[in-house]
């Protein structure tokens, strides 16, 4: 069994862009509540992450204007188990330290101040 890990793109004017992920093996409650500490707060659950900064594609409109940013959302609920083949090579515990080391760099650091 695989995870699969859908997050979505908002722009300003609210227009989404939907994506998913699918990496190997199950991830646990733990590391999903893992990874949500380190991504920023947005609205309740939700939480912004700049997919580029762990390895997820990035999701953008064709077009770009001033309505666009760099985070995608997720949430507890964005994890789900499934048999399809894994698109991103990279283990649960792997996956968690890359939101742990994304949330250190300078750009999530900067927009942390925000929140």
């Amino acid at each position: 069994m695989n995870t699969r890990i859908d997050y979505l793109y908002r722009d300003a004017s609210n227009y989404k862009l939907y994506g998913s992920v699918i990496i190997p093996r199950e991830i646990t409650q733990q590391q999903i509540q893992e990874i949500m500490k380190g991504c920023l707060p947005f609205d309740g659950e939700t939480r912004q992450f700049i997919p580029e900064l762990v390895g997820f594609p990035k999701l953008e409109f064709d077009c770009p204007n001033e309505d666009d940013h760099l985070f995608c959302e997720i949430r507890p609920e964005s994890f789900s188990p499934t048999d399809q083949e894994p698109t991103l090579c990279v283990s649960p515990k792997d996956l968690v330290e890359k939101f742990q080391i994304a949330s250190q760099s300078a750009t999530m650091k900067f927009y942390s101040e925000w929140c």
